[in-house]
């Protein structure tokens, strides 16, 4: 693999780095995208988004409503906890895999709609949970970084 800046490891793991204050930043603001996705739908009710879901899936004939009933409650939970801990920084490597099947599952249901649109949407999530697992490196400045011991300096903003 390339080295990219900031990729060598006494600087990964230095708090201080801007590749780990951009990497902290980037999780925060995704996680919380994530995670109000989830809390918008369960602050609406569960039936309206399981009404949606219904409403959306209407025309395709190989998604039984009775699974759609059951993704749409679960879903918004999954989102709420995937982007939690995705905010802090908790067992990060499991919620961006658990976050990219997640959008895996969601793409699959969107392409049987054949709404290309949102489509792309979702590949760009792809992406950033595929930059996020790939650069986890830059880790630091969270609670998986905290339990690994990673080495305090003077200010996160210091420098």
């Amino acid at each position: 693999m390339a080295n990219l800046p900031g990729m060598d490891s006494h600087v990964a793991k230095d708090q201080r780095s801007d590749a780990a204050i951009a990497y902290a930043l980037l999780r925060f603001t995704f996680g919380v995208n994530i995670m109000m996705r989830g809390i918008v739908r369960i602050a609406l009710g569960l039936p309206a988004f399981q009404a949606y879901m219904l409403t959306q899936f209407k025309d395709v004939p190989v998604m039984p409503p009775a699974f759609l009933t059951s993704f749409a409650s679960v879903l918004p939970f999954v989102e709420t906890l995937i982007g939690l801990l995705i905010i802090v920084g908790f067992q990060t490597r499991s919620a961006l895999i658990a976050g990219s099947l997640m959008i895996t599952a969601l793409t699959f249901g969107t392409m049987l709609r054949s709404d290309f649109t949102i489509a792309w949407l979702q590949l760009e999530y792809a992406l950033m949970f595929f930059l996020l697992l790939a650069l986890r490196s830059w880790n630091v400045i969270s609670i998986d970084g905290m339990m690994r011991g990673e080495p305090k300096r003077s200010g996160v903003f210091a420098g």
